[in-house]
Formats: C-alpha cells, sequence, structure tokens
C-alpha cells in the first residue's frame, strides 16, 4: 500500500528547501509513497518542477501576515487528501502545518525538517513561543547537518530524542557532463575570457553579497583581469548594484536573474564563493563541488562538515572580507592547487552527499513514524 506525504513549505521559489523536496519526490519509491506539495503562499517558480516531478501541488494564497485561513484552508486539505504523514519544513511550515492538524482534527502524525541553525532573531515572537509546544507534537525532527542539529538540541535540550541528521543531498548526475565553459558563460550573457567568480544564493542579508563584492574589490588589487557574478533572486539587488557602483566595481560585477538553467552556471566559474552569515547544508556548495569547481566559503552552520580547509576546498572566518580574497587570490596565482582542491571536493560529494543517500534515509524515517503510528491503533 502507498502512503500518502504531504509536504508544507512557505513558498516554492527556488531554494534549498524547496528544492531538496523536489530531490525527494525524484528520487522516491513511488510503489511505496505518493507526494503531495502544500504552499503556504501562492507558489513560486518550482510549482511546474514539482508537478513534473510526480507531485500533486496546492497552493494557499495566503495574502498576508495575520492571514489565518491558511490554516482553515490547510486543515480541510488535510481532511480531504487524508495523508498518512505531514512533512513540514522551515518555521513557516511548523507554525501553519501544526495549527492545521489541531484544526483538522485527524492525529495525522507530524515529521518536519529544520534547514537552518536555530536563529531566534529570525523566528517571529509568536513562532519563538510556540516552537517547543508545537515541536512537541512533531513525531521526529530532521536536520540537515550536525551544526543543525547541535544548534536546537542546545536551545531546547527536551527535543534532542526527536532530532536526526540527514545530510543535504544531489542529484549527482545533474552535474556530470556541463556544456563546454564558453557555451556556459554564453548562457548567462558573461565574459568569455575574464577569470570569474560566482555564487548562487537569493539576494538577502543572511547572503551576505555585499562581503564578496568587497572581497571582488580587494582581488582587482592583485589580480586585475577577475570578474563575479551572482545568480538569484530577491530584495536586496537595488543594494548589491549600488554597493558595487560605491567600489567602483560595477563593471566587474553581474548580477544575474533566476532562470531554470542554474546547473549550467558550474561550468561558467573558475571559483564558487559562498560568504553567508547563516548556513544549514547549502546545496549550492555540494553542486558546485559536484561540477569539479574550486570552492572558497565562510565558515558557518554545517559548511566545515563539507569542507575539509585545505583539502576540499577553503573555509574563511564569517565577515571577513580580507581573508575572502586573500584565499581566492591563493587559488586564482595557483591553478594547479585549484585544481586538486576542486578534484578532492568533487570525490568528497560523490562518496557522502547523494541524493539517494538523502532520499533512503528521510524513506528509513517515514516508515518509522508511520509504524509507530499503526502500532498505537
Amino acid at each position: 500500500m502507498r502512503r500518502k506525504i504531504l509536504h508544507v513549505i512557505y513558498s516554492l521559489y527556488r531554494g534549498g528547501a524547496e528544492r531538496v523536496i523536489e530531490t525527494q519526490i525524484l528520487g522516491s519509491d513511488r510503489g511505496r509513497f505518493e507526494y503531495l506539495v502544500c504552499a503556504i503562499t501562492s507558489g513560486g517558480d518550482l510549482v511546474d518542477r514539482m508537478s513534473n516531478a510526480g507531485a500533486t501541488v496546492f497552493r494557499l494564497r495566503k495574502r498576508h501576515r495575520g492571514d489565518i485561513t491558511a490554516v482553515t484552508k490547510l486543515a480541510a486539505l488535510i481532511r480531504r487528501e487524508k495523508p498518512d504523514l505531514l512533512h513540514l519544513h522551515n518555521s513557516p511550515g511548523m507554525f501553519w502545518g501544526t495549527l492545521a492538524q489541531i484544526v483538522s482534527g485527524t492525529g495525522v502524525p507530524i515529521v518536519r525538517t529544520e534547514h537552518n541553525p536555530y536563529r531566534p532573531g529570525a523566528m517571529p515572537t509568536l513562532y519563538r513561543f510556540l516552537y517547543p509546544r508545537f515541536s512537541a507534537r512533531a513525531r521526529r525532527i530532521i536536520c540537515v547537518s550536525e551544526r543543525v542539529r547541535q544548534s536546537y538540541a542546545a536551545e531546547f535540550p527536551r527535543l534532542e530524542p526527536k532530532l536526526v541528521e540527514i545530510a543535504n543531498g544531489i542529484r549527482l548526475e545533474d552535474y556530470e557532463k556541463l556544456p563546454p565553459r564558453a557555451e556556459c558563460r554564453a548562457r548567462f550573457k558573461l565574459l568569455p575570457g575574464a577569470k570569474l567568480l560566482g555564487t548562487v544564493g537569493r539576494m538577502v542579508g543572511v547572503k551576505n553579497h555585499k562581503l564578496l563584492i568587497e572581497a571582488l574589490f580587494r582581488v582587482r588589487q592583485t589580480v586585475p583581469d577577475v570578474h563575479l557574478a551572482i545568480i538569484g533572486e530577491g530584495d536586496m539587488r537595488e543594494a548589491l548594484a549600488a554597493y558595487a557602483a560605491d567600489l567602483g566595481v560595477s563593471e566587474y560585477v553581474s548580477l544575474v536573474k533566476e532562470t531554470q538553467t542554474i546547473d549550467y552556471f558550474y561550468g561558467a566559474i573558475d571559483i564558487f564563493c559562498l560568504s553567508s552569515d547563516s548556513e544549514g547544508m547549502p546545496l549550492t556548495l555540494l553542486e558546485a563541488m559536484a561540477s569539479g569547481v574550486p570552492v572558497v566559503s565562510t565558515e558557518v552552520g554545517g559548511i566545515p562538515e563539507i569542507i575539509e580547509d585545505g583539502k576540499t576546498g577553503r573555509l574563511v572566518p564569517k565577515g571577513s572580507a580580507e581573508f575572502l580574497a586573500k584565499r581566492i587570490i591563493e587559488l586564482l596565482q595557483d591553478p594547479q592547487r585549484a585544481a586538486e582542491l576542486a578534484l578532492n571536493g568533487r570525490r568528497m560529494v560523490h562518496e557522502r552527499f547523494s541524493s539517494e543517500k538523502m532520499v533512503r534515509a528521510t524513506e528509513a524515517v517515514y516508515e518509522e513514524v508511520l509504524a509507530k503510528t499503526a502500532s498505537k491503533h
């Protein structure tokens, strides 16, 4: 008998959590599991991809922060579709999904995933207040890295028995045969000849792209023929463009809008750079490494679980444009060293971060929870 899993997430714009759901659906055993996906808001650019992956997609079209109709709509969806299990993602999924489970009166079991370390300042006050109470209703809380797991265990010790680490995984085959560099750059209208730094991520404060632009400014003092491409959506696009202008590097910075061919972006760049102030287990870093690109990243969240400094990439302190620039310059000036790090990184991702490992581990959590639920009835 196939079990029906309902994923609940705030939106379906292209982000790490959303893409983890897509990967789970694509790699799952369809003989055992059927997937529904519900976006609390109106959706996003992954709606079609979720449908094409084989999921049934619903959108609650929540209009504003206090729109409580999202609860009644989701509760009605739960009663109508009769899922065997709810899988709620991040704090909005926790809040709206748990409320809807209570209102539905169904008692459907809950599994949750936390995709980022606990940061109280990133949660609305109501979410923080209800977090331990609502978490008590979850059977298992998946954490995408050990650092994420530790952050919640430290803040909520009573939850520790429910916390389980399942590292993010990627579809390695998607990064095996990228087109030639010239073709990849042409897709994004990037210069064919320059040294190119690149990153992928929403243009929001926590990604700290300003740090990367400042690092570019510093790098160009030593290696003049270097450009930077940032690909993603977000409300800081104009602020980043203005910051690049203030530093006099506008003509060397490309702010590329989101596209469905992001995979090819890795084939266009010489070094992948991550400047975030907080991360859980960034898919973009895994993707860059699987593509054979050397990486330089801030040492935050679960990233040290991916990068062994000096072996599979380079790590730098959070917020340090100086160190970020220094490591980038080292790799630009020593291509052989950069190629060695890239090769080691690629091997490591293949060994540890495949989508198959993530999907099977998540299915095992579903089976455990469903078996315990069945034994109680």
